[in-house]
């Protein structure tokens, strides 16, 4: 709340800035500022209005620090030129055309083509993963962008959910050349604002975080990460703060993608640590056509439900093997030195200062879970939308979706539940009782519960998991409500954690109307 109503006032201040009387006067006698559409890597993008050429435009106002030398003022300005520059001189359909660039209230401001449009982060936070052949298809307009860029010897450094852009009419745009090089020996660092490492940790590939300079495949690696956040829900590397993320990043630790199908050779191929073991563009582009298959019709819907595809990996039994660990991909013989972490510390600071709105909006909504997990939307096409644990595995059986965590030995499961939920759930535990399905089973309750919801009851009990010797206390709570049942399954020991997040999930649950 504080941190919003700071930003808010941000904005406020701005606003009286350029305001007088009553009257709100246009940037350079031209561009009337009407809302804030978003903020970016250097500051706020502003949908306006051009009165001159009677179009609306947007403008990108630099957020300059407060506590800041001229000579790093001066660097600030030459970058946001340079990237009004680099976004020009790149003339791709998948780049926002740039009008203008002016400099006013001490600032400048970048004047640009006006499109509808979300970003790739925000659909994914809303509406929960992509599926593989529109995930692969928005990747190869960004990649096509990139190779654009590259061929002109300009290097994006900041290729992230939040800088993808999906417009009303489908065009997919690169935004944000804020961070971007010319890819010329020495000039990155003549251009760095402070010591430091720049750009959002969980996307940024390891030559980065190792103080190195970008080269085109360091685009690709991000790209890589990318398209893992798409078909998956959750960043690869996104930990709990920047230190840990970058680390991961180091240790090339990241789960192995449950959803990518045809994209995981795609998404394996960019996330190798070297850069020359990467694959090229040329060969990116080939693999992501393949991956994308036939065009979709104009009614195809953005965000697909997952579905259960091909995996290496052997899906576990359900739910009895909910409670085994599912390792991450770590990187062969990879050893994180204590001057690498040290140096990444030391960076830490200068770094943090320049997190922006956006780098943290992506860790919030796109966050793999610890301990009580952040939460992202997954949707049930004519279904239900729900907020599930980010970063689970998930599985679809039919109409049944389960989600579990390795780790912590949580799980859940929505299963459409017809019928009064009292019956069905007793129905459910006779069935159970007579197959044995749970060992040493014990029932805590079951009864109806008006209280949460017209109808509505509830099953709860324990049971043992495991061989004599070895076995695990299980708790179990099954709900049923509003034709569907919910079913959370956590380690008896940590049942007062999981039935907090349990609770989060119930809260979120929203059913669709039909017809």
């Amino acid at each position: 709340m504080i941190v919003a109503l700071g930003a808010w006032l941000e904005h406020f201040r701005a606003h009286n800035r350029l305001m007088s009387g009553d009257r709100l006067i246009p940037l350079a006698r031209r561009y009337r500022l009407l809302s804030v559409v978003g903020r970016g890597g250097m500051g706020t993008v502003w949908r306006a209005y051009d009165e001159m050429l009677d179009r609306d435009v947007a403008v990108k106002e630099v957020h300059l620090p407060e506590r800041i030398t001229e000579a790093e003022r001066k660097v600030l300005c030459r970058r946001l030129l340079g990237e009004a520059r680099a976004t020009a001189a790149l003339k791709h359909p998948g780049v926002v055309a740039v009008h203008d660039l002016i400099v006013e209230d001490g600032r400048p401001w970048i004047v640009m083509e006006f499109l509808e449009s979300r970003s790739l982060h925000r659909i994914i936070a809303d509406g929960g993963p992509l599926g593989v052949r529109r995930a692969a298809r928005i990747g190869a307009d960004v990649l096509a962008v990139l190779r654009a860029a590259h061929a002109a010897g300009i290097l994006h450094r900041d290729v992230k959910p939040s800088n993808v852009l999906i417009c009303q009419d489908g065009r997919v745009l690169l935004t944000d050349f804020g961070l971007a090089v010319h890819a010329d020996p020495g000039r990155e660092t003549a251009e760095t604002l402070v010591a430091g490492i720049e750009g959002s940790p969980a996307y940024l590939p390891p030559e980065r975080v190792n103080g190195h300079p970008s080269v085109p495949a360091s685009d690709l690696w991000s790209l890589g990460a990318t398209l893992y956040t798409a078909v998956e829900g959750f960043s690869p590397f996104l930990r709990c703060h920047a230190l840990a993320s970058m680390v991961a990043v180091l240790l090339g630790e990241y789960p192995s993608p449950a959803r990518a199908g045809a994209l995981a050779p795609v998404i394996e191929g960019l996330l190798r640590q070297r850069p020359e073991d990467r694959l090229s563009g040329e060969a990116t582009a080939a693999l992501l056509r393949d991956a994308a298959g036939p065009p979709e019709s104009s009614g195809a819907t953005l965000v697909a439900a997952p579905r259960r595809v091909p995996s290496r990996r052997r899906a576990p039994s359900l739910p009895m093997a909910w409670g085994r660990r599912h390792g991450a991909r770590v990187r062969p013989g990879a050893v994180l030195s204590v001057t690498v972490l040290a140096a990444i510390a030391a960076g830490m600071g200068t770094w943090a200062a320049r997190w922006t709105s956006i780098g943290k909006s992506d860790a919030v909504a796109l966050r793999p879970a610890v301990g009580v997990p952040t939460t992202a939307k997954y949707r049930e096409a004519g279904g239900y939308s729900v907020r599930v644990p980010a970063g689970w595995r998930s599985v679809r059986d039919g109409p049944i979706m389960r989600w579990w965590d390795g780790g912590s030995g949580q799980a859940l499961r929505i299963a459409p539940a017809p019928g009064d939920p009292l019956t069905g759930l007793r129905a459910a535990e006779r069935a159970a009782v007579a197959g044995d399905r749970y060992p040493g089973y014990h029932r805590l309750r079951l009864a109806a519960v008006p209280e949460l919801a017209a109808g509505a009851a509830e099953w709860e009990f324990t049971w043992r998991e495991g061989e004599k010797g070895s076995t695990v206390e299980k708790h179990v709570l099954c709900g049923r409500a509003a034709g569907y049942e919910f079913c959370f399954f956590a380690p008896d020991s940590q049942w007062t954690p999981g039935q907090r997040l349990y609770d989060r999930v119930l809260k979120s649950f929203r059913p669709e109307r039909r017809g």
